[in-house]
């Protein structure tokens, strides 16, 4: 076979597969918890048609379903994550408008203020969660 044709089937294959396997891998755990909530329901039903108190659901089955979930807190500070990538994506646009300006010229380095841009609205988003955290208390889930 012709290298080039070898080198064409590689990519391809490697695609395939890869994708194949991560639904087989999602395919099959879903198998498994379907047979684990039927073996679950059927041994629930046998119990309460026999009279008997039913066994309790495993733990993990249904979550945690005690006080201390119900009054969990939600992250208070929400406003860290988009001044992170806003500052990132604002310097990283600028960095990148002048290393394509020097290397390509003008006309492609407007391009990459682009990102600047996104960075500059992540930091007005940060600035407006900050402010909402400041005025209003924790929320409860």
């Amino acid at each position: 076979m012709n290298p080039g044709v070898i080198g064409v089937f590689i990519p391809i294959v490697a695609i395939v597969f890869g994708i194949g396997i991560g639904a087989l891998a999602i395919w099959s755990e879903h198998k498994r918890k379907l047979e684990l909530i039927d073996r679950l329901h059927r041994e629930r039903m046998l119990a309460l048609e026999k009279g008997v108190e039913p066994p309790a659901l495993p733990p993990g089955m249904v979550g945690d379903l005690g006080e201390k979930s119900k009054a969990k807190l939600v992250s208070r500070y929400l406003w860290p994550k988009p001044m992170r990538h806003g500052l990132a994506m604002l310097f990283g646009g600028i960095v990148l408008y002048f290393a394509v300006d020097r290397a390509g010229g003008p006309e492609g380095a407007l391009f990459m203020l682009i990102p600047a841009v996104i960075g500059l609205a992540n930091l007005v988003y940060a600035a407006v969660l900050w402010q909402q955290e400041k005025t209003e208390p924790p929320r409860v889930v």
